[in-house]
């Protein structure tokens, strides 16, 4: 076996300043530094956060904005976000609308469908009044009937398609 020496210089006493080390040792640990920096921590979700999604065909540039996060409620977290960019079709017609919001998903529902971090900007504050609502009907026993548990995609076409189940889950009109 060879070796290969990093450093020939010599201390004081006489010893190497680095010991010789082999070049299958110093692969290795090349390459698990490489992978070290490749894996990403994952991000913890915050308010104001911009998020590319697994979003629907035609609707690439689509992103969220994570707007408020509602801690420890019965479902878990409930996170309110808008949905930007996007193509919706309603009553026949096709509207292109640049922000539906806010829209209500559990962490399960959301997380599924979060691609990539893109980056944050400050959370504009209009949605409080749907906000209010929702914690309302909360207080009632309705977080349920008010709360997105299916991916984003598929909300937006609960929305678009008028279905019940999208139209009771939405706040503001599309």
């Amino acid at each position: 076996m060879r070796t290969l020496f990093v450093a020939q210089r010599v201390s004081n006493d006489g010893f190497p300043l680095v010991a010789p080390t082999s070049g299958w040792r110093l692969l290795c640990g090349f390459t698990l530094a490489l992978s070290l920096c490749a894996c990403q921590q994952p991000r913890e979700l915050a308010p104001g956060q911009i998020w590319g999604y697994d979003n629907r065909a035609g609707e690439g540039a689509s992103t969220i904005q994570i707007l408020y996060i509602e801690r420890g409620t019965l479902l878990g977290d409930v996170y309110f976000v808008s949905v930007r960019a996007l193509d919706v079709k309603r009553l026949g017609r096709k509207i292109r609308t640049t922000e539906v919001w806010p829209l209500a998903f559990t962490r399960e529902a959301l997380t599924i469908s979060l691609r990539n971090y893109q980056w944050s900007e400050k959370v504009n504050r209009p949605y409080l009044k749907q906000l209010d609502l929702w914690l309302l009907e909360a207080r009632d026993g309705r977080a349920p009937e008010r709360t997105f548990t299916v991916p984003i995609k598929d909300a937006l076409n609960q929305i678009e398609s008028d279905q019940p189940e999208g139209e009771k889950r939405r706040f503001a009109e599309v």
